[in-house]
């Protein structure tokens, strides 16, 4: 692979890569946050205007704590803020390495070595995707999150 296909197939495909994901994952996130938020800040309200046997508002409290217990297991089981700031690291860590590599500076200073980019970038990758396989392995295993 040449050093241009090196570029544009791996590093410039995988920063755009973490960067759309990051991008889903900070969306979802504050969506479902902003969601919790609302809800709870309503609770009260509803709870201050129910008089004597005001079924329906009584049932909107109870569901609307419900529904943040079910947010906020959706949050914690799907790590989405988690995902969106490890994504968005690594996206810059790529660029880094990348602006690093293409002007000559930090470790390229002395040897724009291609190889040596490669091994760089892939390790970055590489740290990332172990990252993700252990956060997976403790979300399948509470046990391993108390630890």
């Amino acid at each position: 692979m040449t050093e241009k296909d090196y570029l544009s197939q791996r590093i410039d495909d995988q920063i755009n890569w973490y960067s759309k994901k990051s991008s889903f994952n900070k969306k979802r996130y504050q969506f479902l946050k902003a969601l919790v938020i609302i809800i709870s800040a309503c609770i009260p309200v509803l709870a201050i205007i129910i008089t004597g046997n005001d079924d329906f508002l009584k049932i909107t409290v109870g569901l609307a704590g419900v529904l943040i217990v079910v947010l906020e297991g959706i949050l914690s089981l799907y790590k989405y803020k988690d995902i969106w700031l490890e994504y968005r690291m690594t996206s810059e860590m790529l660029n880094r390495e990348k602006l690093l590599y293409q002007t000559s500076s930090g470790p390229y200073k002395n040897s724009k070595s291609f190889p040596f980019f490669v091994e760089r970038s892939e390790a970055i990758m590489s740290a990332e995707n172990k990252s993700w396989f252990t956060n997976q392995q403790k979300s399948d295993d509470p046990e391993k999150e108390n630890s």
